[in-house]
Formats: structure tokens, sequence, C-alpha cells
């Protein structure tokens, strides 16, 4: 009887795994393979930082399996209790937090450093994707659901904000406010928010930190300062152009390579990218981040509960404002905020955040028929 049993799901697990969405499977491995070639480029085959991005995306993968599996029922059961659980992190941050040039940004756990207000951009798609999906359509632009959300969005944008992470607490801002169209939010209620923060960047301005004062102006001048303050966006602008059309080729990017590029291997990776592969490949690459936006904006649309479409909506609106934010930011288009590329970027805590994200969106859609 027990033997039959184990059979039986040995059998139901097998079903499911090949309920699996592939497609978004391949493209996320597509992407990971191109972060650890890149990777291998800038530390010239010879240093640990590409072995290190290696072993976080199999870590990082495994995991998007397990979440992958794991019904949807339980993000949805536990959204608040992981939401909680990450502004107790970002308080706790506060007094035993990892400070890291001026910022107090990370959590120590012996052999791995965990940054929360990258996770707290998941918790508050989650949250918010809980809560829509227990308010009724009429009562959205009620007085009492604005004030629940804002103080849901606040209480985090706040926390990251004093870190201080601007680029971070924009992307939490961003998310949640694309969380809020998507469930139907009033247009005229972002037009007057708009407005609101129009009026209101003289006094914004004046509360930034000297150094985000700095990126600020910088932004409006790219060609003060050419040798510091605006050395990195410049040298990351020279990379890109003189990648051309097709690209120097793999390992031949020499503004890389001769260190030309600070931080080449984190928020400006791309750079190093267009530099090898020119054009078409920064095309091609672009290509494959719509593809993945596309295929989960797909597996939201096939969801048949609120909380799932949320959620996939969101995330991929999340995933969107990751590749705008740093391309910009690269390319000189926006200020340096310090915004990583998906899952191309080396860094732990981002990539694992995605990860997850991704594991979610396949358990809506593995889910989707047992959602209660």
């Amino acid at each position: 009887m027990r033997e039959t049993v184990k059979v039986s799901k040995i059998f139901l697990l097998i079903e499911k795994f090949q309920k699996l969405d592939r497609n978004l499977i391949y493209m996320v491995l597509a992407l990971g393979l191109i972060s650890i070639l890149c990777l291998y480029s800038i530390d010239k085959g010879q240093g640990t930082i590409y072995l290190k991005h290696l072993i976080r995306f199999i870590f990082a993968f495994l995991i998007l399996i397990i979440v992958a599996f794991t019904r949807i029922n339980f993000w949805h059961r536990y959204a608040y209790h992981f939401y909680f659980l990450i502004l107790f992190l970002l308080i706790v941050l506060k007094f035993v937090g990892v400070t890291t040039k001026g910022a107090q940004r990370w959590l120590d756990f012996g052999f791995f450093h965990v940054q929360p207000s990258e996770i707290a951009k998941l918790a508050i798609i989650l949250v918010l994707a809980k809560f829509y999906n227990l308010v009724k359509i009429e009562n959205i632009n009620k007085l009492f659901s604005l004030l629940i959300s804002a103080i849901l969005i606040l209480i985090p944008f706040l926390l990251v904000l004093r870190q201080p992470d601007l680029g971070t607490a924009v992307l939490i801002l961003g998310a949640a406010l694309g969380t809020l169209w998507i469930v139907g939010l009033n247009r005229k209620i972002f037009i007057s928010g708009f407005i609101i923060i129009v009026l209101c960047l003289p006094f914004i301005f004046a509360t930034l930190k000297p150094y985000q004062k700095q990126r600020v102006v910088n932004f409006f001048n790219s060609e003060r300062d050419p040798l510091g303050a605006n050395y990195q966006v410049i040298q990351a602008k020279i990379g890109i152009g003189s990648g051309g059309i097709f690209g120097k080729g793999y390992l031949r990017g020499s503004q890389s390579s001769l260190d030309f590029v600070p931080e080449n291997h984190t928020d400006f990776v791309f750079s190093h990218y267009a530099e090898e592969f020119g054009l078409i490949g920064s095309l091609l690459l672009l290509w494959l981040f719509f593809s993945i936006i596309k295929r989960v904006t797909l597996i939201g649309d096939q969801s048949k509960n609120s909380f799932s479409k949320i959620f996939c909506y969101a995330f991929a609106f999340n995933f969107f404002l990751y590749i705008a934010i740093n391309l910009g930011m690269v390319t000189g288009l926006l200020p340096v905020v310090g915004v990583p590329l998906p899952i191309l970027s080396y860094g732990g805590t981002a990539m694992l955040t995605n990860m997850v994200g991704f594991g979610i969106v396949l358990s809506s859609k593995l889910y989707n028929e047992d959602f209660i």
C-alpha cells in the first residue's frame, strides 16, 4: 500500500514537472549563461567573480524550481507574514547591518550577506497582490483602500531611503505604483500624485545626501568633471559606442579588460557586453528580456485568480523597471542610482529575489486550477 502511494506521488511529481513553463525556464537559463560568459570575460578567466556568480546562479535556479513546486496558495496565505518579516529585517538592519561605502544595506549571516531592501521589492508586490485580491472592484478607489495601500508602500520605502539607498527605494516605489495601476486605480489619482511630486521636487532635492545631489547635477551636465564624478558614465558610453554594429568579439573588450570602467561587473555590466557583442548582440539581449516579460504577462493572462494575475503583471513591470533604469543609467539617460541589470549583474540577493519571483510565476501556472 505504501509503495503504491510512493509510486503515485512520483508520477504526480513527474506530471507537474512536465507542466512547468519550459519556455520561461529556458529563457532564464539563457540569461544566466550570458551572465556567466560575460563575467568570465570581465574577470579575464583568472579571478573568482565569475565562479561565485556561477555558484550563486545554480543555487538561485534550484530555489526557483523549489518555489515553482510550492503551491501558489502558500504565497497568498503568507504574503503578510513575508512582508512583515522584511520590515523586521529592514529595522534590524539599522542596528546590526554591515556598512559599505557609507550605506548600511547588508545583514551578515556569516557565510553570506543579505540585502533586505532587494527582497522588499518582491514583498511589496506580494502584499499588494493579496490586499487587492481581497478588495472588491468597487472599493479599489475608496479612501480606506488607498490609505491602507499607502501605508503598506511608504513604510518599506522610507526604511530603505534612510539607509541610504535611493535606487532601491525608487524601484520599490515604482513596483508599488505599477501594481496600483494594474489593479485599476483611477488615473486621476496618478495624475494628481504626479503633479504633487513635481511641485515637491525642490524640497525632495534639498533632503538628498550630498553625493546624491552631485549625481543629479552631473546628470544634467554629463561633460562636467570627466575624470571624477562623471568618469564612470563617460567610460561606459565609450565602451558601448566602441562596440559598433557587431562588437569587438568575445574576450576582446578593451574598456573592461583594461579596467577603464569601474564596477563593470555589477551595475555597468551592459557596457562590457555591448562592447564585445555590439548593436546586434545588444538587440538580441533586449529581445530576450522582452520575451521573458511577455511570457510572464502571458502566464498572468492565463491565471484564473486575481492574486496570480496581479503578481505576474506587477513582477513583469518590476523586471522591466530594473532593465529600463539600469540601461538608462549606463547610457547617461538617467542619473546613476545603483540599480543592477537583472541576473546579468554580479550580486546574490538581487539574483535570488528575481529567481524567487520567477518561481512564483511558474507556480501560478502550475497550480492554476488549485487556487482557493
